[in-house]
């Protein structure tokens, strides 16, 4: 058996939420022939208080508000996340994709930011697996059009020991935690290919 570390990252050019996950994997992963595949490769994650998922850490970056030139948010980004990358030693990073819902510029800089992060993840040899915002909704609560609200009281129910410490942060700690918990139910699928686990 093994212990994974998995940091969660939610970009942003003002706040990055992030929140790191050790997760126990190792031996057969269970199969019941009786239950449908379309059970059986499940898109929710298997609850129950958490069970082998542990919290690590949790918080956000401050880049800096509106008024700080981009180029130097992003170095601000560059930097905190490469010690940040320091400090918990995953062993892999979940990344939320783009959504470019509201406004394309918006995205393009979303995007920016996005570019910082897994440069920094590849300069320290670091797997990078990203997931659409729809897929972690979806994987967390049930539903691809879940709010902030529905995602953030999930992930306190999935991982023992969030709600005390996600208390007094914003929106974005709980998203980064639901990108690490997709992740986690992807190695835990029986679909997912020997090179994603």
């Amino acid at each position: 058996m093994a212990v994974v570390r998995i940091l969660g990252v939610d970009p942003g050019t003002q706040v990055v939420g992030y929140g790191c996950l050790e997760v126990a994997f190792g031996g057969p992963r269970p199969d019941p022939p009786e239950r449908p595949l379309a059970l059986r490769a499940s898109n929710t994650v298997r609850g129950g208080g958490g069970g082998d998922v542990t919290l690590a850490a949790i918080g956000v970056l401050r880049l800096g508000g509106r008024a700080a030139p981009l180029p130097e948010r992003l170095l601000s980004l560059a930097r905190q996340f490469h010690a940040l990358l320091e400090q918990l030693r995953p062993d892999e990073v979940a990344v939320e994709l783009a959504f470019y819902g509201k406004s394309v510029q918006a995205a393009l800089r979303i995007g920016e930011a996005r570019g910082v992060l897994l440069a920094e993840s590849a300069r320290l040899g670091l797997p990078v697996h990203q997931f659409a915002p729809a897929r972690v909704k979806r994987c967390v609560t049930g539903g691809g059009a879940a709010g902030k609200r529905a995602v953030a009281a999930m992930v306190l129910q999935l991982v023992r020991g969030a709600g005390s410490r996600a208390a007094d942060l914003p929106p974005d700690a709980t998203d980064a935690l639901a990108v690490a918990l997709t992740r986690v139910e992807q190695r835990r699928s029986p679909l997912s290919r020997p090179d994603e686990t």
